[in-house]
């Protein structure tokens, strides 16, 4: 598949209605694989939240829930294995109508459909075809093109518009220690199925929050930590219909949130992700002479699939969770000792456990050496929850 999707649209539409004749009859389960240009193979997948979308087919394999893989019953409901729920149109057989996910005995999903020999998906007996509207297949950042707030900005060379430029060069900070929450808002230009927020932080919060908002001035939390070491980190999200995105920081970090002795928020880059291409019906005329075969897709049998271990997996991801926790507080508390060290280095003063000073202790006194030491384990510690993180978000 890989490579013939980057072939001209007139060969793909050839070898998918070769593939699609030899496959008369269709398979109980399948994936249908896209025949849009892409870097990698696209897949139609179908989740609760989000509806039936184009996703990259190894990271929708490696969810190991089933969201790639669709059934065919003899009415002809194309039916979502994760979700449970069947291809639908809610807003009717119209040209840019967007296709979701409805329960398979409703008024929207009782349509047929019928995969068709030269690769497209017919809807039931009219002449309207699955189709994908968009630039390209991925995720965009929203962020780029959407306004963005904050509550707080210490100069205008350093202002809120500067945390979603795309620069590397430029960032947003906050005034000097705030007192007060700062909020950093991204205010949609529309709705959006939002599937991660990328945070990468100037001046880092060791406590924030991400809120959604859905309408109507009311805002949500979706994530929260009162223990937070990274400079970048990626927020996975559920794919709900957003209006906005509020990162919430309520306290600046012992070492990486500080200036001169002052806390302060700094925001490098700001990313809002959601998919590029939403699926839709479209005239099968219209839609077969489009320039990626994005009308086309690929039954792709699947021989068997087993719930079992990819909820085995799931499983195990509380105490992932929770061993991340526990080394970000403890990471957490070694940041704040470590401004007290070099303190107590000048003095003379022995360092206690938690941080605290004591006179006359048998315990030797911080040196070089030991500081080096301290940093390195800071680091170390950094580096394990950066690879946790990655485990989850997988």
């Amino acid at each position: 598949m890989v490579g013939i999707i980057m072939l001209p649209s007139t060969i793909v539409v050839a070898v998918f209605a070769v593939a699609h004749a030899e496959r008369l009859n269709t398979p109980s389960s399948f994936m249908l694989v896209g025949g849009v240009s892409a870097r990698s193979e696209m897949c139609l997948t179908g989740l609760e939240n989000v509806g039936a979308s184009l996703s990259d087919c190894g990271a929708a394999v490696a969810e190991l829930d089933g969201r790639e893989i669709w059934s065919l019953s003899a009415g002809g409901a194309l039916t979502s294995l994760a979700s449970k729920k069947c291809l639908a149109v809610p807003s009717g057989a119209v040209a840019g109508a967007r296709v979701a996910l409805a329960s398979c005995d409703g008024p929207d999903a009782s349509a047929a459909w019928e995969l068709q020999g030269n690769g497209q998906i017919k809807l039931g007996s009219s002449n309207m075809c699955l189709s994908q509207s968009g630039a390209a297949p991925g995720n965009a950042d929203l962020a780029a093109s959407s306004s963005v707030i904050a509550s707080s900005t210490l100069d205008f060379a350093h202002g809120a518009a500067l945390a979603v430029d795309g620069l590397d060069s430029s960032y947003w900070v906050s005034k000097l220690d705030e007192a007060s929450p700062v909020t950093l808002t991204v205010e949609l230009d529309e709705p959006a199925p939002v599937l991660e927020v990328g945070l990468d932080f100037e001046f880092v919060p060791a406590s924030f929050s991400l809120q959604t908002s859905s309408g109507a001035g009311k805002w949500t939390d979706v994530y929260a930590t009162d223990t937070n070491v990274l400079k970048t980190t990626a927020v996975p999200l559920t794919g709900h219909f957003v209006h906005g995105v509020r990162l919430v920081m309520k306290k600046a970090h012992a070492t990486e949130g500080v200036l001169g002795g002052h806390a302060l928020y700094g925001v490098r880059s700001f990313k809002v992700m959601a998919p590029q291409m939403r699926t839709v019906l479209e005239p099968c005329a219209v839609a077969a002479k489009s320039g990626d075969a994005r009308d086309k897709y690929f039954a792709v049998g699947v021989g068997s699939f087993d719930p079992a271990a990819g909820a085995q997996l799931r499983s195990e991801l509380p105490g992932l969770e929770a061993a991340d926790a526990a080394l970000a507080a403890a990471v957490t508390e070694l940041a704040e000792i470590v401004p007290d060290a070099h303190a107590c280095k000048k003095k003379g003063v022995a360092f206690s456990k938690k941080g605290k000073s004591r006179e006359g202790s048998s315990r030797r006194l911080l040196g070089a050496a030991e500081l080096a030491e301290q940093k390195a384990l800071f680091d170390e510690a950094k580096q394990t929850i950066v690879f946790a993180r990655r485990l989850l978000q997988k």
